[in-house]
């Protein structure tokens, strides 16, 4: 026997529950499935939020200039991904827009017509007047009226996380920073920009690189990338951005820039890094100068590929032998922009510096397109993993 339908064509049961307290169930048979959007394919995801985590000085504000910029033109991303033209709404505190905001964005080509700066909101003060007040993550219906008359908003930039989330928040306490974040989040799916929080990284050490972000966990949890932003220990001119956990796609290559040029501008390197966070988090406690163990582990390697190609398998065996980790041999792989590729059809896979020419057969070897679920953008060699093999490859 059929179950009757209310008016609006809902299951008079279901109706009848949707007035009493109790349980709210969903069967996702009634959820239509979607793909990810992405405002940098596979980096940072639209109507979602994600993370950039580093120390002050490093250039998440240069970085975070350049990303407005490229959004507010619709230019291609540094990996030669595509990316979505729109309006930039930028949430800042610790810079002047006048003597640093607005030239920064001029050095980086934006066009600042389509970027807008919330600083603050006004409220109703004593006696019913108008005042202006600093804007927090407290005031969502002001950030939600920013949306509505900017419809076509692709990015929104919150720099810092700990100037905006609000003065009755512990930021330290889990619960309390997910009841601010979280309709956050609500706000940014339903009107779909991508938000990016900015946060600075505390001074303690340790081996996880997303643990070092201050504050409570909830910042790392609730963002589905995140990003680290830190300097080469070996040239503290070279920035890196490094992935850590990422919810949404493959664990992503880094990319290197330093700032340069008068004004000063972001000028991204060519190609991969092959690092992530973590790896550059053990750099530090490693040391990194001339008499560092990465400089060791470069020396070792430019040594043992400098008369020619050798299978990956055999430079991991001796690099075994002369006590250096296989993290710092990546490291050091990186470094001299080592190229591997396989021999010969199905062959085991060799390394070789760049100047060396792989093999004929380098043709064979599998490519992946860096951070592009579109098919777009600058393809790179497969990166190898632990067995000298590409990732996700037998290693046969």
């Amino acid at each position: 026997m059929s179950q009757g339908l209310d008016k609006s064509g809902t299951p008079a049961g279901q109706a009848a529950e949707a007035e009493l307290p109790g349980p709210v169930l969903r069967c996702l048979a009634d959820v239509e499935p979607r793909e990810v959007q992405w405002l940098w394919p596979a980096r940072v995801p639209l109507g979602r939020i994600s993370l950039l985590v580093g120390r002050p000085g490093e250039g998440k504000s240069f970085l975070t200039t350049d990303m407005a910029a490229r959004v507010s033109t619709g230019r291609t991303w540094p990996d030669g991904s595509a990316c979505p033209g729109g309006s930039v709404i930028l949430v800042s505190a610790e810079d002047d827009p006048h003597d640093t905001i607005r030239p920064r964005l001029d050095a980086h080509d934006a066009d600042v017509r389509r970027v807008h700066l919330l600083a603050t909101v006004r409220r109703r003060g004593e006696r019913g007047r108008l005042v202006e007040a600093m804007f927090t993550l407290e005031d969502l219906p002001a950030l939600e009226e920013a949306l509505r008359r900017q419809p076509d908003c692709r990015l929104i930039v919150i720099d810092p996380i700990g100037s905006f989330i609000g003065g009755g928040t512990d930021s330290h306490r889990d619960n309390e920073v997910r009841a601010v974040l979280a309709p956050v989040a609500q706000l940014a799916e339903r009107y779909g920009p991508a938000v990016l929080i900015v946060a600075h990284r505390r001074k303690s050490s340790g081996t996880i690189a997303d643990d070092l972000a201050i504050g409570s966990r909830a910042f790392t949890g609730i963002a589905r990338a995140v990003w680290h932003l830190t300097r080469d220990s070996d040239d503290k001119r070279r920035r890196l951005l490094l992935s850590g956990k990422n919810n949404l796609a493959p664990e992503g290559t880094g990319l290197a820039f330093d700032i340069g040029g008068i004004p000063p501008a972001i000028q991204w390197e060519p190609g991969p890094v092959n690092l992530r966070a973590d790896d550059a988090l053990a750099a530090e406690t490693e040391g990194g100068g001339d008499g560092g163990a990465l400089a060791e582990a470069t020396d070792f390697l430019r040594a043992e590929l400098v008369h020619g190609r050798k299978t990956g398998t055999d430079v991991k065996a001796a690099a075994k032998a002369a006590g250096i980790s296989a993290r710092t041999l990546d490291r050091a792989r990186a470094r001299l922009g080592v190229v591997t590729a396989p021999d010969g059809y199905r062959g085991p896979w060799t390394w070789g510096l760049p100047r060396h020419s792989p093999p004929d057969s380098a043709n064979t070897a599998k490519v992946s397109t860096l951070a592009n679920s579109d098919g777009l953008g600058e393809v790179w060699p497969a990166v190898e993993d632990a067995s000298g093999s590409p990732e996700g490859e037998s290693p046969c």
